[in-house]
C-alpha cells in the first residue's frame, strides 16, 4: 500500500512540476488557460486524478485560479512573487508605506536615467486615466490608476527586481491609497508630486525626480497620519 501511495504521490509531483514548467516558460503565460483536465492528461501521460491533484496543488501555491464554468487560468508566473504578495497583503499598511519610502526615491531616480520613450508614454497614460477619475470623483479608477502609475515608474526603471517587487506591492498599494482616502486629499495641479515627478522622468532628471518622489510620499504619510521617522 506504501508503494502503491509513493508512486501516486510520484506522479502528481511530475504532473505539478511539468504544468509549472510550462507556465513558467510562458506556454502558458499569466492571463491565459490552461488545457482541460483531459487534455494535460493525455499529454503528461499520467491519470486525470493525478491531473486534479496537480492543478489544485497550483491553484493553492498561487499560480492557477479556477473560474466557474469557465476553466483554469494562470494568474502568475512566479511562485516567491505569490509568496510576497500574499504576506504584503498581511501587512500593516504603515510598514508597507515605510518600504514604500526608500523604494520610490530609488525607482523614480533609475526611472529618469533609463526610460524609454514607451515607457514615458505609460507613465502619462497613466497620470492621465488618474486626472480623468479624479475629475469624475470614481474612486475605484482614482486608486486603480495611481497604483498602476507607481508600477509603471517602477518598470521604467531598468531593474527587473524593483519592477518585479512593485507588481507585487500592487495589491497593497491599492489598499494602502484606499485607507489614506487619497481622492480626498489629490490635486491636478500642475505642481502635483506625480505630475512633477513624470515631468523629471520624461526630461531625464534624476535629482528632480528624486525630489518629486520624497514630496509624494510625505503626502502619504501626512494622509495615513504616520509618524515621518520612526
Amino acid at each position: 500500500m506504501q508503494s502503491v501511495r509513493k508512486g501516486r504521490v510520484s506522479l502528481v509531483e511530475t504532473a505539478t512540476d511539468e504544468i509549472r514548467a510550462q507556465i513558467v516558460n510562458g506556454t502558458w503565460p499569466v492571463g491565459s488557460r490552461i488545457p482541460p483536465e483531459s487534455a494535460l492528461s493525455d499529454t503528461l501521460g499520467v491519470s486525470r486524478a493525478s491531473v486534479r491533484e496537480a492543478v489544485r496543488s497550483l491553484v493553492h501555491s498561487g499560480l492557477l485560479e479556477p473560474r466557474q464554468g469557465d476553466g483554469t487560468f494562470v494568474i502568475s508566473d512566479d511562485d516567491s512573487a505569490v509568496a510576497l504578495r500574499r504576506r504584503l497583503e498581511r501587512a500593516e499598511l504603515s510598514h508597507v508605506t515605510q518600504v514604500r519610502q526608500g523604494l520610490d526615491v530609488v525607482a523614480a531616480r533609475q526611472a529618469a536615467k533609463h526610460r524609454t520613450d514607451a515607457q514615458l508614454a505609460g507613465i502619462e497614460a497613466a497620470l492621465t486615466r488618474r486626472r480623468a477619475a479624479l475629475a469624475a470623483q470614481d474612486d475605484e479608477a482614482f486608486t486603480a490608476a495611481d497604483a498602476e502609475f507607481h508600477v509603471l515608474v517602477a518598470e521604467a526603471s531598468d531593474n527587473p527586481v524593483l519592477a518585479d517587487i512593485y507588481r507585487s506591492l500592487s495589491a497593497a498599494l491599492r489598499e494602502e491609497l484606499r485607507r489614506a482616502a487619497c481622492l480626498d486629499t489629490a490635486t491636478a495641479a500642475p505642481d502635483d508630486p506625480h505630475s512633477r515627478l513624470t515631468d523629471a522622468i520624461r526630461a531625464r532628471d534624476p535629482q528632480a525626480a528624486v525630489d518629486a518622489a520624497v514630496l509624494l510620499l510625505a503626502g502619504h504619510v501626512r494622509d495615513l497620519a504616520l509618524p515621518g521617522e520612526d
